[in-house]
């Protein structure tokens, strides 16, 4: 469904996802925002689609950001969240230190701010550290720090995988299924006991994007995991948006510990219904496509 928000076209979901049994829902126009505050990283990941991207200084319109999210909510259009992205947010601290700053003040503080980051650096734990956020997404594809090493393309350092000063309640660990290193029950399983052991209360599981030809060749499929074939993992909903995307949710428990888990069984990356993408200069409708709104 198409909104118009004083002149700017937005696409949104009209319903909302079906769960077996139960039909879609019709639901309120909401987005979610996407700042994207650089597209360099120190990692260089084969998988990721930012892969050797370098990071471009250039300007930032922060009061752009702010003033649609406010036109947004002005018109009746639900902010569900703010996602501070990249490639890697840390490698730009004053900047995300400066959004950071005007969505505490007043107006801005109700918003949700979620920071997704790799959590290598120094500057990545520290800025995870910070009381602003809501949420945080930590991209954490093995349990094993040499196997990490290998896919990030230098030493994870030990601390790194230690989480100290964060609010774990706030965090969410993002696994990428990749073949040779989290590709099976087993490895699924280990990474679930590695999880417990570190505090984290949530983790998604998620396949390649088969953005280059190393993403093909290491594609897993999630057919391929049997969730519950894991000893302790109970499944709890399933939701879907027909041809688009599908998931689903499992709890974990271990040493009277438990572990949510997300479970993406696939997805068209190119679906982009209510998915706003900020540059620092210019708003587009989803990742893939070159639409601009403003």
């Amino acid at each position: 469904m198409v909104i118009d928000v004083n002149g700017k076209k937005i696409d949104v979901k009209e319903f909302g996802c079906s769960m077996p049994g139960i039909g879609p829902r019709r639901i309120p126009p909401s987005v979610n925002i996407f700042a994207k505050v650089t597209a360099g990283c120190q990692a260089s990941c084969p998988f990721c689609s930012n892969a050797d991207s370098a990071h471009i200084r250039k300007a930032f319109n922060i009061e752009k950001l702010c003033a649609f999210v406010k036109e947004l909510q002005e018109n009746g259009v639900i902010v569900n969240k703010v996602n501070i992205t990249g490639g890697e947010p840390s490698i730009v601290p004053e900047l995300v230190g400066s959004i950071v700053k005007e969505f505490s003040s007043d107006e801005l503080s109700g918003i949700h701010l979620h920071l997704n980051t790799n959590g290598l650096s120094r500057e990545s734990r520290h800025m995870m550290t910070h009381p602003r956020w809501d949420s945080i997404s930590v991209s954490l594809h093995h349990y094993d720090r040499a196997r990490l090493s290998e896919l990030y393309g230098f030493e994870v350092a030990e601390e790194a995988l230690a989480f100290n000063g964060v609010d774990m309640m706030k965090m969410n660990a993002s696994c990428n299924l990749i073949r040779g290193f989290v590709d099976n029950a087993d490895e699924v399983h280990r990474m679930l006991d590695f999880c417990i052991e570190a505090g984290i209360t949530r983790i998604g599981f998620v396949s390649l994007m088969k953005v280059n030809p190393w993403c093909v060749e290491r594609f897993v499929d999630f057919n391929e995991i049997d969730m519950e074939s894991i000893p302790h993992v109970y499944f709890t909903s399933r939701m879907d948006r027909g041809a688009d995307c599908c998931c689903s949710n499992y709890l974990y428990n271990k040493d009277l510990k438990v572990l949510e888990i997300y479970h993406r069984n696939y997805s068209n990356f190119r679906y982009c219904e209510s998915s706003l993408v900020y540059d620092g200069e210019f708003f587009r409708q989803g990742f893939h496509e070159d639409n601009i709104v403003w």
